[in-house]
């Protein structure tokens, strides 16, 4: 066999073993992340909060303030105004979930009286099924196979309580996280890049700037957007008088972190909630408004906060959202959107770099969707701005004429 031959068989080789070897550090990796899974989710927050405060940190830093004092200032400024949404929303939230257990016992009896005549109209017997007395008779009759189901239920109990250890743990460690994270952003990232061989440097350099603006504008686009849903949701449930309508539309807009997902699970409790009211025409309602809300928030309200932003297609939000819940649940759901854009954009500019010989900037442009706003606010925004700059050249013509001694009393 020739030497090129022989050669050829050692590059393979090593390619193969490579990969092997890739595939095992990979799974060794997973399974190490699964021992320590309770840290992923406060780190995901910590990043998120990284996300949010680092362009105030960096303003601060601007201004000539050291990075740990500026820092410090900016949490102190998201907890003043967190203080400040806490003292107005909490205390009619307690109401309302004081107002919710009292209506506990009216509520049981609507929804029985409800399916007493759903069975009524269809001919099923209801009674078995809400009469206590049955009900008692039922546990006695099966309190062995009741015991084996309770035995696993209390696995399932064992797991709830685990995931609320790791949602107290995350509430504490991510600001901690968070802070630490933002004094040391700067030299992380100098290292990093220090790191990274010189013949590529700049493109991964150029690269990572991307998937970090990608990421800082979805978190900081998703919160304002969430926050603006929240509060229009609560206003027209308020507007409509529906039962626990602050906390109705506190859930809406928090789970719009989540796309879809806050105006979908909105409407559905208002609308239920309406029902149980007695209100049909409340329900419908109801509904109209987060339809409406959606579609603002879609053609107004994103394209004003998010005028750059990966552009991904519902359906692999969608599928990303599926994907990400399965394989880590919560923390998958949170980070599956950003992560999939982040993927995106080194996968497209790989793509287009190497193989469609396009430059960086052509990569770049391909990846980001601009958005404008709407005619109406475009028009509103020029003429505030000529307005502006009509003012500013008024100003400075009155001041030279006053200063000017040639004119007559000057």
């Amino acid at each position: 066999m020739s030497p090129i031959g022989n050669d050829s068989i050692w590059r393979y080789g090593a390619l193969v073993w490579t990969a092997i070897g890739f595939i095992a550090l990979g799974w060794v990796l997973i399974r190490i992340a699964g021992e320590v899974r309770i840290i992923w989710l406060p780190l995901a927050f910590a990043g998120g909060i990284v996300l949010l405060l680092n362009p105030l940190v960096g303003w601060f830093v601007s201004k000539r303030v050291p990075r740990p004092l500026g820092a410090t200032l900016g949490f102190l400024i998201v907890a003043g105004i967190l203080f400040l949404i806490g003292l107005v929303t909490v205390p009619i939230m307690q109401d309302q979930v004081a107002e919710f257990a009292a209506s506990l016992p009216d509520l049981y009896a609507q929804i029985n009286q409800a399916l007493s005549d759903f069975g009524a109209r269809f001919g099923i017997e209801t009674g078995l099924l809400l009469d206590t007395e049955a009900i008692s008779q039922w546990l006695q009759e099966n309190s062995e196979a009741l015991s084996s189901y309770l035995g696993s239920v209390g696995e399932g109990a064992g797991a709830v309580i685990r995931g609320f250890a790791e949602a107290v743990t995350m509430l504490a460690l991510a600001p901690i996280l968070a802070f630490y994270m933002l004094l040391d952003s700067e030299r992380w990232k100098s290292k990093g890049t220090a790191l990274v061989p010189e013949s590529i440097r700049a493109e991964v350099v150029h690269v990572a700037s991307q998937v970090t603006r990608a990421l800082s504008l979805f978190v900081r686009g998703q919160l304002l957007v969430a926050t603006i849903v929240g509060i229009a949701s609560s206003v027209g449930l308020w507007l409509l008088d529906v039962p626990f309508w602050l906390i109705i539309g506190m859930i809406a807009g928090a789970l719009n972190l989540i796309p879809f997902v806050g105006p979908v699970v909105g409407a559905a409790l208002a609308a239920a909630v309406a029902l149980l009211d007695g209100d049909v025409l409340t329900a419908v309602w109801a509904v109209l408004i987060f339809v409406a809300i959606q579609q603002v928030d879609n053609h107004v309200i994103t394209p004003v906060v998010q005028r750059s932003r990966v552009n991904l297609s519902p359906l692999v939000i969608v599928l990303a959202l599926i994907v990400g819940a399965s394989v880590a649940g919560l923390l998958g759901v949170l980070i599956a959107v950003p992560a999939t854009a982040a993927i995106r954009i080194i996968a497209g500019h790989l793509w287009r770099t190497r193989v469609l010989g396009e430059s960086w900037q052509e990569a770049t442009e391909a990846m980001f969707e601009q958005t404008e706003p709407p005619e109406r606010i475009r028009n509103l925004r020029r003429r505030i701005d000529e307005g502006q700059h009509r003012l500013f050249d008024t100003g400075e013509q009155r001041t030279v004429t006053l200063d000017d001694p040639s004119e007559p009393g000057g």
